[in-house]
């Protein structure tokens, strides 16, 4: 029997937890159309604004950094703001978009950013109307506005202004309201409580980082010459700690946001707390697009067939529990670094690596005393032909080295 990908989340069923998050691929009801068109099970809109600077992009508005990384750990670098359309003009959007996730079974999630409690409460209710199954308040955009208000980071960096918003928006409508967390200048974790306090419904961890990379003939600033954008593969560790610490402190369900690129990535973030998984470089930087959709679902149902897992609901925290206190830490067990002759290829790479002078050659085959490796497992991380592996008493775990 195929397991199960469907998740309840505020009273709505998912059928599978991958989200396409608030962005390029979700700029307009053709865009959204096609993400439902690969199965995703949900959607959160491109972010609706009143304010008229935010509805205007920037040419060129991407890059990225570390190009020779792409595909596993580049940086997308861009300065795209929100959606094109003025409120009105997104409802119309929004409601045919909304006609067309029904009839396929997957939700809709508005996503709104206010610039006074009125104007929030107005945009919440317009979008509200259109048919959503739930909202996003963006809290965590990364472009600094200097508009003359919070929004975006600055407001999620301000606990009761952010609040009020919160306040505001819960008692105008009657969905489940979701908070998009910023990555910088506050705890996410205080910030995750804070907001289920006010009465939200949930949080999504985390927006991208605000950002600033410079042209070296000039010293000018990349792209439209201020900060930026940044985000990208690399940011999976840092997403997973927070989901991990926000799902220890609040009940409230967590959508993780932030550095998926593979199946595995959604994995881990639900293991780690997540309910659903949002995803936006994927599919603007590999060279699947859309059909990045359909693939994040085969690896998941496969994984969750070959491992046991009925449901989502078995697999989601299951981390948590097996993340030590600093304290508990086991720093007595020790393994060693062995070295597969079969696989060496005497490059000698390895010798540079080692700090305590344990590697030597012989035949042009790599040797480790043991008597002298400190077991530290970085020359077993670092061999690209992967022919030196830790061996001890108990199992070790360095990674996929994806």
């Amino acid at each position: 029997m195929k397991p199960d990908l469907s998740i309840e989340v505020c009273g709505r069923m998912f059928k599978n937890p991958i989200v396409v998050a608030s962005a390029t691929p979700t700029k307009d009801s053709s865009f959204m159309k096609k993400c439902v068109d690969y199965g995703v099970g949900g959607i959160v809109a491109k972010t609706v604004t009143v304010e008229s600077r935010l509805q205007k992009h920037v040419s060129p508005r991407f890059t990225i950094l570390h190009k020779k990384a792409w595909p596993f750990a580049f940086s997308n670098y861009s300065c795209e703001f929100l959606a094109t359309h003025t409120p009105e003009e997104w409802a119309q959007e929004l409601a045919g978009a909304a006609r067309y996730c029904h009839a396929h079974n997957t939700r809709l999630i508005g996503s709104i950013s206010g610039t006074t409690l009125q104007v929030w409460a107005d945009l919440a209710r317009k979008m509200a109307g259109t048919g959503v199954d739930m909202l996003e308040l963006n809290f965590g955009c990364p472009h600094p506005n200097d508009l003359g208000y919070k929004s975006g980071l600055e407001l999620g960096s301000d606990p009761e202004l952010a609040c009020e918003v919160v306040r505001t928006v819960v008692a105008t409508v009657d969905l489940p309201v979701f908070v998009k967390l910023t990555a910088e200048a506050i705890s996410p974790v205080m910030m995750a409580r804070k907001m289920q306090e006010c009465g939200a419904s949930g949080v999504t961890v985390m927006n991208r980082f605000p950002a600033l990379d410079l042209d070296i003939e000039t010293g000018r600033p990349l792209l439209h010459g201020s900060f930026a954008g940044v985000g990208g593969p690399w940011m999976r560790p840092l997403m997973l700690k927070w989901v991990a610490k926000v799902a220890k402190e609040v009940d409230i369900p967590i959508s993780a946001s932030s550095g998926i690129w593979g199946w595995q990535d959604i994995v881990k973030a639900i293991m780690a707390g997540a309910s659903t998984v949002q995803t936006c470089t994927a599919l603007m930087y590999s060279e699947m697009g859309f059909r990045k959709i359909n693939d994040f679902i085969i690896g998941l149902e496969s994984y969750m067939e070959r491992k046991g897992f009925s449901s989502i609901a078995e697999l989601r925290g299951i981390s948590l529990s097996q993340i030590v206190t600093w304290d508990k830490v086991d720093r007595e067990t020790r393994a060693i670094s062995v070295v597969n002759p079969q696989r060496c290829t005497g490059c000698g790479m390895c010798k540079g690596w080692c700090l305590y002078g344990a590697i030597s050659f012989k035949n042009k085959k790599a040797i480790i005393d043991p008597g002298k490796c400190d077991g530290c497992g970085l020359c077993a991380s670092l061999c690209l032909d992967e022919a030196i592996f830790m061996r001890g008493p108990v199992p070790v775990f360095l990674g996929d080295f994806n």
